[in-house]
């Protein structure tokens, strides 16, 4: 594999960029099956290592094939801006000149995912890659060295020399005057694009070149400061960024922070809304980081818009608990230019019944176990835990994916041989948050029995009541019950039979109407339903 890597990274030194390209695409996925097979034999069984391995090799050369592509491109860009420069045509020449500045970014980009796989391939296997890797380096470097010439060649140079007030804050702002002078010409002036500390502000520039910008710190750390001055010219402009730096003291200011609508009520899953504004002394706080919370949980965070507006819409999570809560939202923090505040809001968090079904499925030694966790209106319930029990003993426990479903296969003990009948529970708890407890439950029939003997049992559970019955052979049973509550306004389910044998029948549990149900005897025949409630 590294042989492959370093071969299609001379092409690429080579120029032969489509060759490099298809050295990591014809029969390269093939080799990498064989590979990881050796591998898998001859030097770990472990899964999880495996898979780290393979999906590094194939990223690395996912990522090199990009490499030599984005090179290809760059090719034929510096082809076109040399045409642009012999036809006198400076506009076309700035446009490739911006696309071949685009491509560099991007091949530095690659180059440093790339050089990270190469060390970690070169850690670990016998073939090297130092010489793929340093190929790569010196080629990005040498493309931004040809990109700088270009770019100079049909941009003007500038420079922007400036001061800052000894301190301010965001209700007192910093005030920052300069000049931007450009080499060989008249500055840039008019309305004109800075950013400092990364906060995009535009200001007037005199044709002489000086301006004056106020700058209102939101996320800058309290204290003596370094603040980064850029002019950011826009892409049809004729002239180059330049940048400075400036010292100043920024102070903290209080900001308010308002909640003018709020959701009322939430269920697990909901929607949950809230808007309002961030201003301090009456001017609103733009690019300010703000937090919801329910206690010291996150549900979610945002920024503030141009006027210091938030909102949030964020789904509701199961894991707190019914009832009244304090919803929070927060700005600011300690140690920066905004102190920290909040406001609170009430919030009515309501429970939500849950249903759990289970299909179950028998084989020599093990049983086969999925289902799902569901709402009342049948939405899937992801990313809770399912325990699975074998005659009464906790053998698994299974995370439910996005839509509920969950599945697991759980071997039998010497105990629970196929000569004996098994039971299978399932059950989620609820507890600690808003979502209902629930549980069900199935048993097995023995293997081989009924007139067509089998080698597998499978036990459905589907939306049925009454008691479906078959008129010879074995059946399971199916029970569904919800921790501590009645099922009430919910339908029973009950166990479908078997469509492969006609001998397997399925029941909703009986019991003796005080509460204690009992389950039909998987060998005793014919089933018959009796007239009492679980």
């Amino acid at each position: 594999m590294t042989d492959r890597l370093s071969e299609s990274a001379r092409r690429i030194e080579a120029g032969e960029y489509d060759t490099a390209q298809r050295l990591l695409t014809a029969g390269y996925d093939r080799q990498l099956a064989l590979y990881m097979e050796v591998y898998r034999t001859a030097v770990t069984t472990d899964l999880e290592r495996v898979e780290q391995r393979e999906t590094l090799f194939a990223e690395t050369a996912a990522l090199q094939r990009r490499y030599a592509e984005r090179l290809s491109t760059y090719q034929r860009i510096a082809a076109a801006y040399e045409r642009a420069r012999q036809d006198d045509d400076h506009g076309r020449a700035q446009r490739r000149a911006r696309e071949l500045r685009n491509i560099t970014s991007d091949l530095r980009d690659i180059e440093q995912s790339l050089t990270l796989r190469y060390q970690a391939i070169g850690e670990t296997t016998d073939g090297a890659t130092v010489s793929a890797s340093s190929i790569v380096t010196e080629t990005t470097t040498d493309r931004e060295r040809r990109t700088a010439v270009r770019v100079r060649e049909v941009y003007t140079v500038t420079a922007v020399a400036a001061e800052a007030s000894p301190n301010g804050s965001f209700t007192e702002p910093i005030r920052l005057t300069g000049r931007l002078t450009a080499e060989g010409t008249d500055p840039p002036s008019g309305n004109v694009s800075f950013r400092v500390n990364g906060q995009a502000l535009t200001t007037t520039v005199e044709p002489d070149g000086t301006f004056a910008l106020p700058y209102r710190p939101v996320t800058a750390t309290r204290g003596p400061a370094r603040i980064s001055l850029t002019y950011t010219p826009d892409d049809a402009a004729l002239y180059l960024p330049s940048q400075t730096d400036v010292s100043t003291v920024i102070t903290q200011s209080t900001p308010s922070l308002s909640i003018d609508t709020s959701s009322a009520q939430a269920s697990a899953g909901s929607s949950v809304t809230t808007a309002g504004v961030v201003t301090a002394d009456g001017t609103p706080v733009p690019n300010a980081s703000v937090t919801l919370r329910i206690g010291e949980k996150v549900l979610d965070e945002t920024r503030t818009n141009g006027t210091g507006a938030y909102q949030f819409d964020t789904r509701f999570p199961a894991n707190i608990s019914a009832g009244r809560q304090t919803m929070s939202v927060s700005t600011g923090r300690t140690g920066t230019a905004l102190a920290p505040v909040s406001e609170d809001a009430d919030l009515t968090v309501e429970e939500t019944p849950t249903r759990l079904t289970l299909s179950a499925v028998r084989s020599e030694g093990a049983v086969n176990v999925a289902g799902r966790l569901v709402t009342e209106s049948e939405s899937g319930i992801g990313g809770e835990a399912v325990v699975v029990s074998i005659d009464g003993e906790q053998r698994a426990t299974v995370q439910t994916t996005a839509d509920g479903s969950y599945q697991t296969s759980v071997e039998l003990s010497n105990a629970s041989n196929a000569s004996n009948a098994v039971s299978v529970r399932a059950a989620f708890d609820g507890g600690g948050g808003s979502l209902e407890s629930a549980s069900v439950s199935a048993a097995l029939a023995p293997l081989g029995e009924g007139p067509f003997p089998v080698d597998m049992r499978t036990l459905t559970i589907a939306l049925v009541t009454g008691v479906i019955a078959l008129g010879t052979g074995g059946f399971g049973i199916y029970r569904y019950r919800r921790d501590d509550k009645p099922s009430a306004g919910l339908p029973s389910d009950a166990i479908q039979p078997d469509s492969v044998d006609p001998a397997v029948a399925g029941v909703p549990s009986v019991g003796d109407g005080d509460g204690g149900g009992t389950d039909a005897d998987p060998s005793s025949g014919p089933v018959r339903q009796e007239d009492t409630h679980d």
